[in-house]
């Protein structure tokens, strides 16, 4: 018997965590033109492991280096528990910085 979990799925798995983690604001296309999580997160499998890249934007004034550490923990820790994948790299391209003044501005 074999299971197939979707590029889709994981993609759609990465983004609720890493929206999760304070300071980040949005999941980001990394081209102004590309929209969806496909341009978002890159996938990328290798055997048995999985490599995920992540275009993000955080909030102004955030200490940025520790924001991304604790999406880079939560992501793996997230894929590697709910998909069974074991994920070998959370690169994080920080994309844009926002202005925003509470959580509420969050999407």
């Amino acid at each position: 018997m074999k299971i197939h979990i979707s590029p889709d799925v994981i993609r759609l798995i990465v983004r609720k965590t890493a929206m999760e983690v304070e300071g980040v604001t949005r999941v980001i296309a990394k081209a102004p033109w590309s929209f969806g999580l496909k341009s978002a997160i890159g996938l990328k499998m290798e055997g048995e492991k999985i490599d995920l890249t992540l275009h993000l934007a955080l909030r102004y004034g955030v200490d940025i280096m520790a924001v991304c550490r604790e999406v880079q923990r939560v992501v793996k820790r997230a894929v590697e528990n709910l998909v069974g994948i074991e994920v070998s790299s959370v690169d994080i391209i920080v994309e844009d910085i926002d202005m925003v003044q509470d959580e509420k501005a969050k999407s």
